[in-house]
């Protein structure tokens, strides 16, 4: 359940000190090269035409960081403007509970605990569920990850048809070489009609082998798809396998806005911090939010006679 590992130095910032170290390495040696062949009135006309075009170069190195700025601004807003376009205004996680109990052989049982509520004057038949899971890249495809269970308001739902299949992708970083990511959306019908504002759904999902870098480094992923007031998750091995925060982790609780590439560093710090260790891994927030991808980074551990 890896995600793209997210990092590199700023293409804008290497193109500019490049051309920085151009300049100055070709006025240097422009310098000891005219220093014994010319007179000063010769030597003082190059320096200015170097000086020229070290300017120029400037200028379009220059121009090209803000037209890549401005082209990444673009970007965001349309994104901002796609998240604004598809996520209901209408619908609101009370809170979320995500319980994940992991197996040494990588595989878990997830369960998720929704308590969902929406404006009382509104009618909201359906919502979605991203769920992420991960597999070795000679796994058959979409079998790392089934749903086993829906329930809604008590009432247990068929859950044949309840979900899509919607990306497969190769996984960056080098902790993850051989993996393939995989996502799905469940669909959860809601019985929230005009004048009835809040269900609870709970569902069980199954993930067969899909932590294959268990014991290097994993991460449980949560997409926040609806204004979520709190999020209690709790990350627990079972027999003798115990569940670490991961000592690699730049964050313990990466964050993403509306699933940018770029990690919120302060919303991450902030989220990491009540991140504990006790019985597993456990991640609670209150603070209300919209529109981030977590990834809580983890790593299993044995005692060596158990591996035996």
């Amino acid at each position: 359940m890896a995600d793209p590992v997210r990092s590199g130095t700023s293409p804008a910032v290497a193109a500019f000190a490049s051309g920085a170290v151009s300049v100055l390495l070709t006025v240097a040696a422009t310098l000891v090269s005219l220093r014994n062949e010319a007179d000063k009135k010769q030597l003082f006309e190059v320096l200015n035409w170097v000086m020229y075009a070290a300017g120029a170069a400037t200028f379009l190195v220059l121009l090209w960081i803000i037209s890549t700025t401005l082209q990444q601004r673009i970007a965001l807003l349309r994104s901002l403007r796609d998240l604004e376009a598809h996520v209901s205004r209408h619908v609101r996680m009370r809170k979320r509970t995500d319980r994940l109990v992991v197996s040494p052989g990588g595989s878990g049982t997830y369960t998720v605990d929704l308590e969902v509520e929406a404006e009382r004057d509104v009618a909201v038949h359906w919502i979605a569920f991203p769920v992420f899971s991960s597999a070795k890249s000679g796994a058959p495809a979409w079998q790392s990850a089934s749903l086993r269970r829906m329930v809604v308001d008590g009432r247990v739902h068929d859950v044949r048809q309840s979900y899509d299949r919607r990306r497969r992708s190769t996984v960056e970083g080098q902790q993850y070489t051989g993996l393939v990511f995989e996502e799905w959306v469940v669909h959860v019908p809601v019985p929230l009609e005009v004048g009835k504002s809040k269900c609870r759904v709970t569902l069980e999902i199954a993930f067969n082998e899909s932590m294959p870098a268990l014991f290097t480094e994993e991460s449980h992923m949560i997409d926040i798809s609806y204004l979520t007031d709190e999020v209690d998750v709790h990350l627990i091995g079972e027999e003798s396998l115990e569940l670490y925060p991961s000592p690699l982790a730049r964050y313990l609780v990466e964050a993403s806005q509306n699933r940018d590439e770029q990690v919120d560093g302060e919303e991450s710090i902030l989220q990491s911090s009540t991140c504990r260790h006790g019985n597993g891994v456990h991640w609670r927030s209150k603070n209300t939010k919209l529109g981030y991808r977590y990834e809580i980074k983890f790593v299993g551990w044995q005692p060596v006679s158990a591996k035996s």
